[in-house]
């Protein structure tokens, strides 16, 4: 991002909080998170910097989460959203003058943020589990004009039922599954927006019914503080050590055994190639993530770089899909298709006495290369009684209600 200087007088002088907002809404659209007038006007209306804590507020208008809570343990507990983030669910929400929205998590910005734009005739909840956060969140919003948000304490798995039923839910924790109360809370047509984790992946997910169950779609990667109470999933997914800075992040499968799995990475990396290139600008890797999370039973994200990035069980920047068998070791890897490095060709490496994890994988690149690139990708769908026996490809995804299958066109 070009960053500009100004200047007074002669000498160098920082720029206004007015400016550094206004850059990064400028950065926001270029990146295409902010695309419509009414959002960049609420973005405008209600400073970001009003609702950073003090001694962290260079950060305001940075484009990056602000942690304002932390565990003993170091885990953040609670923050004000990274703006890219929030414009993204500002967008895929897309709250009317006059709605009811609840918002689950509490930081203060984002609700002001919404009631900006449900206006005076709307109504906004924000509900939060823990009393320092709710806290907090109302002292921020104290003295602004939007000061009459309603932010209580509670469960957020619960929704708030007091306030029901809203045209919109945001969520703006982690979750591992939809809640019932969730769908329970909603208007008919109303759309719930919420980073869900799927296999072991953070995605943006938003909503909407359709013919008795309801479907979800949108895909983007994302990552939040969790979501947390007694009820809360507490199943984060196993790790498993590979290597020396490289580890096996499980969830929703089969586990591998650790100690063969450690045997196994010890050996030799051997490669096979598929033939499938794509361009460094068509940002495929997300989705085909989600089509191997969707096609392997045995599914895991390897992540990590072992010390000066030059060991033999190397995982892409931002983590690959892997998969294993009882002595293999398997996972997706890329390699430049042309000189210029425009384009990469995705491959397996694999560790292990056995191909077939690797061939199986290969062959999975292919199919989605002929039987789904450049096609709408995938829809989550909730299904509140038993689901349907879905057509292949597809994945019923957790236990419980609402029931959850990832499904491709």
């Amino acid at each position: 991002m070009t960053t500009t200087r100004y200047s007074r007088a002669g000498d160098a002088s920082p720029p206004s909080d007015e400016q550094r907002n206004a850059s990064l809404m400028e950065e926001l659209r270029t990146s295409g998170w902010l695309q419509t007038e009414r959002i960049a006007d609420a973005l405008r209306a209600v400073p970001r910097g009003h609702f950073v804590p003090p001694g962290l507020t260079e950060n305001a208008y940075v484009n990056d989460v602000v942690f304002t809570k932390r565990d003993t343990d170091g885990t953040a507990l609670s923050s004000v959203s990274a703006p890219w983030l929030v414009a993204g669910m500002l967008e895929r929400l897309a709250p009317r003058a006059g709605d009811r929205v609840l918002e689950i998590g509490s930081g203060g910005w984002n609700a002001a943020l919404l009631r900006h734009l449900v206006g005076p005739a709307g109504h906004v909840t924000s509900v939060d589990i823990d009393q320092d956060v709710v806290d907090r969140a109302l002292r921020v919003l104290a003295g602004t004009p939007w000061q009459d948000v309603r932010v209580v304490q509670g469960d957020g798995r619960a929704g708030y039922g007091d306030d029901a039923p809203y045209d919109g839910i945001m969520v703006t924790v982690q979750a591992s599954r939809i809640e019932p109360a969730w769908l329970d809370q909603l208007r008919p047509g109303g759309s719930l927006v919420v980073p869900l984790r799927v296999r072991g992946m953070g995605r943006l997910l938003r909503f909407t019914a359709e013919n008795g169950h309801w479907r979800g779609g949108g895909w983007e990667q994302c990552g939040f503080v969790r979501m947390r109470g007694d009820g809360a999933p507490r199943d984060t997914g196993a790790t498993f050590p590979v290597v020396d800075g490289v580890r096996l992040r499980v969830l929703d499968s089969v586990l591998p055994d650790a100690a063969a799995l450690a045997e196994a990475a010890a050996g030799e990396r051997r490669e096979m190639w598929s033939g499938v290139s794509v361009g460094v600008r068509e940002g495929t890797r997300p989705v085909v993530d989600l089509w191997l999370a969707t096609v392997l039973d045995r599914y895991g994200r390897l992540l990590g770089q072992p010390p000066g990035g030059d060991g033999t069980v190397a995982p892409l920047p931002g983590g690959s899909s892997a998969t294993w068998s009882e002595s293999t070791l398997a996972y997706v890897t890329m390699r430049a298709a042309d000189p210029s490095n425009t384009r990469f060709e995705y491959g397996v490496a694999w560790h292990g006495p056995d191909a077939e994890p690797a061939e199986q994988t290969l062959e999975h690149l292919r199919v989605w290369d002929r039987q789904q690139r450049g096609r709408p990708g995938p829809s989550l769908m909730l299904y509140r009684d038993q689901a349907p026996t879905p057509p292949a490809p597809a994945r019923v995804l957790g236990s419980g209600a609402p029931h959850m299958v990832l499904t491709w066109p």
